[in-house]
């Protein structure tokens, strides 16, 4: 006879189901990540792609059939950062605020740090230096995925500076790229230092890093009006 007790008994003794593993594509997804992001596109194969991920060729071929189709995958997994940045970009509606530009830097900013508390991320990050750097023009990314983005973020400077010129607000924008991507290389930053100065917590570099963004955008002389 089945009683509660022996009910709970048998369930508590029932074995408990095994994590899920990674599918193929995901496998070969994470490879091919963090293999662009250390050896560049061209640097990279197909075939290290499939070893890394331990599957065969013909999988990788099935999956996304050609280098530059992976490639542009990884950019198009990644959506979910580009609408975060543009939702808390459209967040902010009082251009006039004394703490405008720093929202719009912190839109800018923040959603690129966070993701960086994880390997992929930190792969991920690191793939947007190389592509930002040495774009691979014939994949279309930066047309495609990033300059969208670009020009809301120009737009919102506009509204936030309105006495500085257009030219100066896209040059703006193109300079706090740059500084952007520069904060992945934190073990330089501990080299330069002799160590003195570690890797540490990414919101705090997050913060220090919007500030310096804003003050830069704020305080750099318009190109109509330099010498």
């Amino acid at each position: 006879m089945t009683t509660p007790a022996s009910r709970k008994n048998a369930a508590r003794a029932k074995p408990r189901a095994p994590a899920t593993e990674p599918s193929r594509r995901e496998r070969i997804l994470h490879a091919a990540e963090r293999l662009f992001a250390i050896q560049g596109f061209h640097g990279t194969s197909m075939r290290e792609i499939a070893a890394a991920a331990k599957v065969g060729l013909s999988i990788v071929v099935y999956h996304f059939g050609t280098k530059l189709n992976l490639y542009r995958t990884l950019f198009e997994r990644r959506r979910p950062i580009f609408e975060q940045r543009v939702a808390e970009l459209a967040a902010i509606t009082d251009y006039a605020a004394p703490d405008a530009l720093e929202r719009i830097v912190t839109a800018f900013v923040m959603p690129i740090i966070g993701q960086q508390t994880t390997p992929e991320g930190k792969y991920y990050s690191l793939l947007t230096v190389r592509e930002a750097s040495d774009p691979q023009e014939s994949s279309g990314v930066i047309r495609d995925y990033y300059d969208p983005m670009a020009r809301q973020f120009i737009a919102a400077l506009q509204c936030a500076l309105p006495d500085k010129s257009p030219e100066y607000l896209h040059w703006a924008y193109l300079f706090s790229v740059g500084a952007l991507v520069m904060n992945c290389f934190d073990e330089r930053m501990a080299r330069l230092s002799d160590h003195r100065y570690l890797p540490g917590d990414n919101a705090a570099k997050g913060r220090f890093l919007v500030r310096y963004i804003a003050a830069g955008i704020r305080g750099g002389p318009d190109v109509t009006t330099s010498a």
